[in-house]
């Protein structure tokens, strides 16, 4: 079974990348409208029923814009810190917020995902590594610059 990605939507309008297999994939960020979303992820032949859990890398609008209405409408898990939700203004179901800590791996069917952090003007930001069937695949946001949690996790990808 193959990994793969595809960004819905990269820079300072909005942030959303997809990660999969062909049961299951999660999103790093959701910067963009819950309609874009689904527009662009219909237009790639992508269900958003694969979409397991949503990782949020900072409180920034550019990577949180869609994702309390698209989390509420499919009922999706958040993973998101505790910093980056208060420094947020999100307003997320309960029930759907998930906390998570750096380098300790998540699994989400047969794909796990670690965090790790990084430098960026935020309350707690952080970068994802997916792995699945062996493929390791890092989704790097606004890094300023390149410190050592930076360094360390490309060299896996």
């Amino acid at each position: 079974m193959s990994l793969f990605i595809t960004s819905l939507n990269s820079g300072s309008n909005g942030n959303c990348y997809y990660i999969g297999n062909s049961k299951e994939a999660v999103l790093v960020d959701v910067g963009i409208s819950c309609r874009e979303v689904e527009k662009r992820m219909e237009r790639l032949n992508l269900s958003p029923q694969k979409v397991k859990a949503i990782f949020i890398s900072h409180e920034h609008s550019d990577h949180i814009k869609g994702v309390q209405l698209f989390s509420k409408k499919y009922q999706i898990p958040v993973y998101i810190t505790d910093a980056t939700l208060n420094n947020s203004r999100l307003f997320l179901e309960r029930a759907l917020i998930h906390s998570f800590i750096k380098y300790y791996p998540i699994s989400i069917g047969e794909l796990i995902i670690t965090a790790f952090p990084k430098q960026h003007d935020a309350a707690d930001p952080y970068s994802f590594i997916v792995e699945g069937n062996g493929i390791k695949i890092g989704v790097f946001t606004d890094i300023g610059s390149a410190c050592h949690h930076v360094e360390e996790n490309f060299r896996q990808c």
